[in-house]
């Protein structure tokens, strides 16, 4: 990632598996392992062994990168779906962040709308959204939502937006 070896990148298998495996994993320079590997078993005297043999062995049978090929496409499909959700019910209304990638997509309300309000209202219809302005700091602040797909079948997710857009519009 970096020409000069010195990027570490941490990660977890909490997303991209199942939340309870609670494995993560970092990538760091070759000069830097000796280190890390100290301070690990330090802080740790009984680290999941069995777990992580039995992840090794999934990622080297290739059972991992079929299932992040699956997963994308799933997640991809119902990206396409919200998207077109949303252009549909509520068309002009809003503008739409992050919808190329990822498994949220962020939309900034119009003028007036106030997103801590109307993300209290969808909760107690049960629909769950997430406001956008505590995420800014400052006085500037933008009113949307952060909408998450990942754990929505495609087929509820329009149904879903019909109801956001009821919302929106009373």
């Amino acid at each position: 990632m970096e020409g000069n070896s010195r990027v570490i990148y941490i990660g977890t298998f909490s997303k991209v598996l199942f939340a309870s495996l609670r494995l993560g994993y970092m990538v760091i320079p070759p000069d830097l392992v000796k280190h890390f590997a100290a301070v690990r078993h330090a802080m740790d005297i009984f680290p999941p062994y069995l777990y992580q043999e039995v992840l090794a062995d999934f990622i080297s049978l290739g059972h991992f990168a079929r299932h992040i090929r699956s997963m994308r496409q799933l997640y991809a499909q119902r990206r396409k779906v919200l998207i077109q959700s949303l252009q549909q019910e509520l068309g002009q209304m809003l503008e739409f962040h992050g919808a190329e990638a990822g498994m949220h997509v962020t939309i900034t309300l119009p003028a007036g709308q106030n997103d801590v309000e109307i993300t209290a209202k969808a909760a107690a219809d049960r629909l769950w959204v997430t406001p956008l302005s505590p995420s800014y700091s400052g006085e500037k602040v933008r009113h949307g939502l952060i909408l998450g797909f990942g754990s929505t079948p495609a087929e509820q997710i329009h149904r879903a937006v019909c109801r956001l857009r009821a919302l929106l519009v009373s």
